[in-house]
């Protein structure tokens, strides 16, 4: 948030706003990692895969900077940074912070299950890629509202606080993308899945994953059903 507060008032443009808050995000959490956890494999997004992760049962997949696209806008608050943890391709702990909002969500402790938001119509929150397909898919299968914001863990956050019932995203994302939403929801009772129904896999050679879903327990058969 400093970094962006003194690139503004400093009169630098989007794109260097952009690129600074992805570099300073980086190296401060990949040189935390070496510092506390030498042994362990790194997977990030604005790092170099030297694929070294693949030798380690134990590798951390980070999204510096999720949603930079609407970080370099300085009233937006559509962005994130997530941190997880995979052993043996499972993700097994986790956070993810909204920096603009104030807020961090992890999976220790975990976050209460979401309220019952009482809500006659189901919210869904979409990408705006895809809000001219997913989007359009739910609203007429489910009879859904449908919202589309940036930024995969602010979507996937807002469905953990019961602000939204469902996050939906059937084309294809990369694993630091979707790996600490899914934890730390999944840690809040939440039904995680990928766009085809099946359990998400971490630490693979080709780090592109097939979308995600995010809902109320009740919501995934009719989600799979409408994609």
């Amino acid at each position: 948030m400093s970094t962006r507060s003194d690139l503004v008032a400093a009169g630098a443009g989007p794109w260097q706003i952009e690129s600074n808050g992805d570099r300073v995000a980086h190296e401060f959490l990949v040189d935390e990692l070496k510092r506390h956890r030498p042994d362990d494999g790194v997977l990030s997004e604005e790092g170099h895969d030297d694929r070294k992760r693949l030798e380690r049962a134990r590798t951390w997949i980070v999204d510096p900077l999720d949603g930079s696209s609407e970080y370099r806008y300085p009233n937006s608050v559509e962005f994130a940074v997530h941190v997880a943890l995979t052993v043996n391709g499972r993700a097994e702990a986790g956070a993810v912070s909204l920096p603009a909002m104030g807020e961090t969500y992890s999976t220790l402790p975990a976050p209460p299950h979401p309220r019952d938001s009482g809500r006659e119509r189901p919210l869904v929150l979409v990408g705006r890629s895809r809000a001219n397909i997913d989007g359009r898919r739910l609203a007429s299968h489910l009879g859904a509202d449908v919202a589309a914001t940036g930024s995969a863990g602010v979507k996937a956050m807002l469905v953990v606080r019961g602000d939204a019932d469902a996050y939906v995203h059937a084309g294809g994302l990369y694993e630091w993308d979707v790996c600490a939403p899914a934890v730390v929801a999944q840690a809040a009772g939440l039904y995680v899945s990928d766009a085809l129904g099946d359990d998400l896999v971490f630490n693979r050679s080709d780090p592109w994953s097939k979308g995600i879903i995010v809902c109320r327990r009740d919501l995934a058969q009719p989600i799979l059903e409408a994609l």
